[in-house]
């Protein structure tokens, strides 16, 4: 039987697309022999987006000496990973030769060892013989306490386990746009580092970077004592009326999958990460009862598939299993206590060799589960691979009452045991974790100080993640000549009834940085940026920025020669769960502004900018989780900015992103990609959710539901503009066949053909024509399959390498029970998003 391929510890490198290694481009392939391609002039830079040559953590230098020869200990990484070499400065065509002859691609020995940017699964012989030790001095109430929360049951106290047997229990912090230090007991609203949401940082498609962030939020949970951080989310956007949108990459399980893992490596440098939620976890609404009901090959190829790739590139530390239930049609189980999820797929297919908890009160029945369930659900939760349950003692009680089950109890307590050691998170006393934080926490305002760094950081990813989706008349950026800009919005009450919170927000003088939910992070005031002082601060000192809402709002924009509009979504809007109703914590049947209730105030607040100020720029940012229904004003605004939520630096992103430069006149430019498929039409998506607690979830979802339903996006997955513009051209798949284990490192030269300098990102799908899977079989079926980041100087040409691996092509075969790489052709298409694949090649696979 095939499986997806288990990963080798190697040097950590930039991860970016498939791969991790600098190669140089006339070593194309290993084990496929073909003349190499003559490069001509350019070569050394230091303009790649960040360290695809050198540790990750490095700003520049991947491409080093004509893309590298290697570099040291690189050639052993085996196949090697995107990579970019720059041919020219745009004097030019920087190529030379011709493109090389196709060859057959056979088996690549290191073939299992192309993503060395990861470590896999670490565990030193001494952390192991230490945890056997401390388990086997452990009596089974002991072993027991290991493996649930603690005995209470109060809302402020759920977010640890209790020190046993001389080690130290965990504390949790959720993640994934920073460390919540708001829900834990006794620490009241510390303020932490808010950096965008991961919807946002799916948009920058930038893996290094997502990796820093990574190591960001590892080191202030471990600066604020904690032991665990609860993410990734990589739940799939199945549809974007979920009420958690925000919190994940997007709709694509390669891109979850791959992003995924450099967060979980970077964090993983300090802490344990907790990659969540799984499986199949994408309805707000009745979460806890919800049956997500699919064949089994949708929920191999789409549900796991990216916690696959994450298991085994990274060696997380721990898996959460989601409240929902799965029915692949064996029948409806929880995921707390599926076998088939929690050791057929994690562990057996995927060599998952961590532990898994549940979701705060996942187990069936929840806190309400009757005392006389408690054992059966025990028994059968540990026994399908469920290690911990959470909150409380609840539960778990009943473990202490079954026959025969300390066997079973001392796998998972084992399991439990090697995570804290292996991690350094096991002593009762002294420093934790794998490194010290450079961040500080400060116990009097239980918030993390020291932290610029991050901040910096922050604004970043919020530059890499805005996407510019509409530029008539190329309004943005701002001109020179300009002299006044208004920027304004409305005032939006809001509430929510689950938390009963309640407020106003004022969309042009706040700072919108994400839902109250779990993953709520508290920034700052005094450094947070709102859109209204970053265009401020930003300002060139010839222009003048006005701010207002409403009517007063509507009077500045007379008046000014640039009107910006912010509007977007309240955590009345969208949320999780608990914090609105189980009934209206996702989007219902309206995606539009104020849709949820019924409201019309911002899109009748933009509609009259827009008839008030005829001729005049308008541009509307948004700030959303995922698409809003913007057909009643786009046609008649100058340009549409997505801004997802930005955290707590976007207000300086987004003015640094409109005046196409930062105080200090360097260049910025947008290059944020859609990680989504953005609806023309609500209706032109599948069924959100279904009755009776159970939601059919197809195969199809997001570009592959819109390609093969024939349906046309608003935008397309990785639609997004920038100020200037690039042109692909000579593609090269050098394989004509290959073999299943092969690597096929396919190139294209991409051009900077405009007047300023800017960032593309390259994007390769893969298509089966002739497949014998219906699935994959029909018309206009693709995947992404790889990309790349790219700056390139205006004029600028670049050779860009995504090497891919045949092993990552593999399907489902149901009646097999297995996952297969499937003969027959392979198309690689090449382009900038997923409407525009200007370029095409394929091989075969043998």
């Amino acid at each position: 039987m095939f499986q997806p391929p288990n990963f080798s510890p190697r040097r950590r490198l930039a991860l970016n697309g498939v791969g991790a290694l600098l190669v140089s481009t006339s070593l194309l392939a290993v084990g496929c022999s073909h003349p190499s391609i003559g490069t001509g002039s350019g070569g050394n830079t230091s303009n790649d987006t960040g360290g695809s040559g050198d540790s990750p953590g490095n700003t520049g230098g991947s491409g080093q000496s004509n893309g590298g020869t290697g570099g040291s200990g690189q050639s052993n990484g085996g196949t090697g990973g995107s990579s970019v070499m720059i041919l020219d400065g745009g004097s030019g065509d920087g190529t030379g030769g011709t493109a090389p002859a196709k060859s057959a691609c056979n088996d690549d020995p290191n073939q299992q060892k192309a993503l060395s940017y990861t470590p896999g699964f670490t565990l030193s012989a001494a952390d192991k013989t230490a945890a056997d030790n401390a388990v086997s001095s452990m009596d089974l109430t002991t072993k027991i306490k290991q493996l649930r929360g603690p005995n209470t049951s109060g809302y402020d106290d759920i977010f640890r386990t209790e020190d046993a047997g001389g080690v130290k229990g965990f504390q949790f912090r959720d993640g994934p746009r920073g460390v919540n230090l708001d829900a834990v007991k006794g620490s009241g609203k510390g303020y932490s580092t808010v950096f965008p949401v991961a919807a946002s940082r799916g948009a920058t498609f930038d893996v290094d970077l997502e990796y820093k962030l990574g190591q960001a939020m590892g080191d202030e949970l471990i600066a604020s004592g904690a032991t665990m951080l609860l993410a990734p989310t990589v739940n799939i956007l199945r549809h974007p009326a979920w009420g958690r949108a925000q919190e994940t990459y997007g709709e694509d399980s390669f891109l979850l999958g791959r992003l995924g893992s450099a967060y979980t490596v970077g964090v993983q440098e300090y802490a344990p990460a907790c990659v969540k939620h799984y499986a199949a976890n994408n309805v707000e609404r009745d979460r806890a009862t919800d049956v997500a009901a699919m064949d089994e090959q949708t929920l191999q190829e789409v549900y796991a598939r990216h916690f696959g790739m994450i298991i085994q590139d990274t060696g997380v530390a721990c898996v959460m299993a989601a409240y929902n239930l799965v029915d692949n049609g064996s029948g409806a189980k929880n995921c707390t206590q599926s076998k088939h999820l929690l050791t057929d797929i994690l562990r057996t297919q995927y060599g998952f060799q961590g532990m898994v908890l549940s979701d705060w009160w996942a187990m069936p029945g929840g806190q309400s589960a009757p005392q006389n369930t408690w054992a059966d659900n025990a028994r059968e939760a540990i026994t399908a691979g469920m290690d911990m349950e959470l909150p409380w003692n609840l539960q778990f009680q009943g473990l202490s009452s079954l026959t025969g089950i300390e066997p079973t109890v001392t796998t998972s307590a084992q399991r439990v045991v090697e995570t804290k050691y292996r991690f350094k998170v096991n002593s009762t006393s002294g420093a934790i974790g794998l490194k010290k934080p450079t961040s500080q926490f400060d116990s009097g305002s239980f918030s993390i100080t020291n932290a610029d760094d991050h901040i910096a950081l922050a604004e970043k990813a919020a530059i890499e993640g805005t996407v510019l989706l509409k530029n008539d008349g190329n309004v943005l950026p701002i001109k020179s000549d300009v002299k006044t800009v208004a920027v304004i919005g409305t005032q939006v009450n809001w509430s929510t009834r689950g938390t009963n919170a309640s407020g106003t927000i004022n969309f042009s003088a706040d700072a919108r940085i994400g839902d109250l939910g779990s993953s709520r992070v508290n920034a700052d005031p005094a450094k947070t940026i709102s859109p209204c002082k970053g265009f401020k601060d930003q300002a060139p000192s010839s222009v003048t920025v006005v701010c207002g809402d409403g009517s007063a709002g509507a009077g500045m924009a007379k008046n000014a020669d640039v009107i910006v509009v912010v509007a977007g979504l309240t955590p009345e809007d969208e949320g999780e769960e608990y914090t609105i109703t189980p009934e209206d914590a996702d989007r219902g049947a309206s995606l539009a502004l104020d849709g949820k209730s019924g409201g019309k105030a911002q899109n009748d607040f933009i509609n009259m900018i827009a008839t008030a100020n005829p001729g005049k720029p308008i541009a509307v940012i948004l700030q959303a989780g995922s698409a809003i229904d913007v057909s009643s004003f786009v046609s008649k605004v100058s340009a549409l900015v997505m801004a997802w939520y930005p955290g707590q630096s976007g207000g300086a992103a987004l003015a640094k992103l409109f005046y196409g430069k930062d105080k200090s006149g360097a260049a910025v430019n947008f290059s944020g990609k859609l990680p989504i498929t953005w609806p023309a039409s609500l209706a032109d998506e599948p069924t959100f959710s279904g009755s009776n607690h159970i939601t059919q979830m197809g195969y199809y979802l997001g570009y592959r539901w819109f390609d093969t339903q024939k349906k046309t996006p608003l935008y397309a997955f990785g639609a997004g503009l920038s100020y200037t513009t690039f042109e692909y051209s000579n593609l090269v798949v050098p394989c004509s066949t290959a073999t299943a284990k092969s690597v096929v490192k396919v190139s294209v030269d991409v051009k900077n053909t405009g007047t300023v300098d800017g960032e593309e990102i390259v994007m390769l799908f893969a298509g089966y024509p002739g497949s014998k899977n219906s699935n994959r079989a029909a018309a206009g079926y693709k995947e992404l399959k790889g990309f790349q980041r790219v700056a390139l100087k205006a004029g600028e040409k670049a050779r860009v390498t995504i090497p891919v691996r045949v092993s990552d092509l593999w399907y489902w075969d149901t009646a097999a029970k297995a996952s297969k790489v499937e003969p027959g052709m392979v198309k690689v298409m090449v382009g900038g998003s997923s409407d525009k694949l200007p370029l095409s090649d394929s091989f075969t696979v043998q």
